[in-house]
């Protein structure tokens, strides 16, 4: 007989979410303070550290102070805070002077709104495009089929040169604007600052991939679907051939 298979902590499988409660020992088999209770507790030591503290104690007041109890409905919190407000008032309690703004050219009018947004309110600002360093697609490997336009000059995106540029110029907080699937990883992974994604790229749902999940069971229900999608690469080749 084959293992059992490893039971893994899965809160989105939860029934009834008990962590923000006392009752968390009502959790089910899969629940992380049931399963990894001394990863949590190291976790915690390490959030409680000198090196933390500061940060994870503002960015909880930061979520208290984006809601209010408004006249007309005193029984609950209601929000009252656009992410872009509270990515200032976060910077601000951290006393951060200079943020970096990294973003898709896609959204080169976006970017052009918010820079002097910040601005207005006292921040210094560096902003960095994604095709920044205009270094060909062909570089780094990709075929001319394989480009948004085929036939065309197009720059690769470049989000180490976008890091490295923000790193260059210290940046203290580094807001990221509609980069790519893998490309906000490669950005993530080598920024020196902190950083915060005020808007994720989504092309078919005008950067608003939640959208995706709130259409799974209607307009969008393709994603439902088991079998494995068809290789991009392999239709995109055919319809080339085909032309």
């Amino acid at each position: 007989m084959g293992e059992a298979a490893e039971t893994v902590v899965n809160c989105a499988k939860c029934p009834r979410p008990v962590c923000n409660s006392p009752a968390w020992q009502e959790g089910p088999e899969n629940c992380p303070l049931k399963l990894v209770p001394d990863v949590i507790k190291r976790a915690t030591e390490k959030c409680f550290s000198a090196e933390l503290r500061e940060f994870a104690l503002k960015a909880s007041k930061q979520e208290g102070s984006g809601y209010m109890r408004l006249p007309h409905a005193p029984r609950g919190p209601s929000p009252v805070k656009s992410r872009l407000e509270e990515i200032m008032e976060f910077a601000r309690r951290m006393g951060y002077k200079r943020l970096g703004v990294a973003y898709c050219s896609g959204v080169q009018f976006e970017a052009s709104l918010m820079v002097p947004i910040l601005e207005n309110r006292g921040f210094e600002v560096v902003s960095v495009a994604c095709k920044c360093g205009s270094v060909p697609k062909e570089e780094l490997g990709i075929e001319d089929w394989e480009k948004v336009w085929p036939g065309r000059f197009e720059a690769m995106c470049h989000p180490v040169a976008q890091a490295e540029i923000l790193n260059h110029y210290r940046t203290k907080f580094n807001i990221l604007v509609c980069l790519r699937v893998g490309h906000d990883s490669l950005f993530l992974q080598y920024s020196r600052a902190p950083c915060t994604v005020f808007a994720a790229k989504d092309r078919l749902f005008g950067h608003a991939p939640l959208l995706a999940l709130y259409q799974s069971k209607s307009y969008h229900r393709r994603v439902l679907a088991k079998e494995s999608a068809p290789d991009a690469a392999k239709e995109t080749e055919r319809w080339v051939e085909q032309e």
